[in-house]
């Protein structure tokens, strides 16, 4: 994740640079030729250029939105992820540490099942990072494998489904009838972890407008294209100054900004990929992850 504005101007220059050289390229390509079949030969109307990129930039300006919306969302949902998380896990200890809360047969194993429940509640978070980067089984080590063959969890089916059923029915068994309040706010807290898994997957499994996207890189394209043919060269002191040369770098900044902002709307529009613009779910599922095992560790 980029965390600095330094960490952020090395990694836009990564993007930026390619498209920079190959524009270079390009346009000292078109003044050479400029320069052997006649002075601005190629030169097209001025109002071409301003309609044309007016068009693109208002494509660029809706794309970019869009997906600075979607990585909010996402970034939004996993921090709905961290509050449910910590908050269960908080609950497990709080409602745990009561006899009375529990049937007789479960009362004087409570501890050793809250500490299997968030045990539990890990293995969802990591299952369901694995399933949004398209992992739908993992290895997992011997006490896993104990802990789901003892709640039966079916690993045929979707795994982070099958976590979440088994705790729920493991709540409903342990704890008394009395109990319905304590058991109500933790089989809510199950409903919001579906609640949270929906919303991820809907991002997930969604493609971010890929007609639009096309549409879009083809115009700028275009427009990059055309940008040589609508400015021409500079003609700054005259033919024997060179200072036309100073035409090259101009088209290649303008082109490489049009590229670079096109390139960016495509990362963010893909939030939870393994990329710089992304949301860091791993990273935050790693502390979720650390901050139930602080609390599993309060039980010892």
């Amino acid at each position: 994740m980029i965390r600095t504005e330094k960490q952020g101007f090395w990694e836009l220059s990564k993007i930026a640079l390619p498209y920079f050289f190959l524009c270079i390229v390009y346009a000292t390509l078109v003044l050479l030729l400029e320069e052997k079949f006649g002075d601005h030969i190629f030169k097209l109307s001025g109002q071409i250029g301003s309609v044309f990129g007016l068009a693109v930039a208002f494509f660029l300006g809706f794309r970019m939105n869009s997906a600075y919306d979607r990585w909010w969302e996402a970034r939004k949902i996993f921090g709905e992820l961290t509050n449910n998380a910590r908050c269960f896990s908080g609950m497990i200890y709080t409602y745990f540490r009561s006899p009375s809360n529990f049937v007789d047969a479960e009362e004087k194993h409570r501890i050793v099942i809250a500490r299997e429940l968030i045990d539990l509640i890990c293995c969802y978070i990591n299952q369901l990072k694995n399933e949004l980067h398209g992992i739908s089984q993992t290895q997992m080590d011997k006490e896993t494998q104990l802990l789901f063959d003892q709640y039966g969890v079916n690993q045929s089916n979707k795994l982070s489904n099958e976590i979440l059923i088994a705790l729920s029915a493991k709540i409903e068994a342990v704890f008394a009838p009395t109990a319905r309040i304590v058991k109500s706010d933790l089989m809510l807290h199950i409903i919001q972890f579906y609640d949270i898994q929906g919303k991820a997957e809907r991002i997930n499994n969604t493609p971010f407008l890929k007609i639009y996207s096309a549409f879009t890189r083809v115009t700028v394209v275009i427009y990059v294209i055309m940008i040589p043919f609508i400015i021409g060269d500079i003609d700054i002191g005259g033919e024997e100054s060179n200072l036309e040369l100073l035409a090259i770098p101009l088209f290649a900044i303008v082109s490489t900004l049009f590229l670079t902002i096109n390139k960016l709307a495509n990362l963010y529009g893909d939030p939870l990929d393994r990329n710089k613009t992304s949301v860091p779910i791993d990273q935050i599922c790693q502390m979720i992850i650390v901050n139930c095992q602080e609390v599993k560790a309060k039980f010892s």
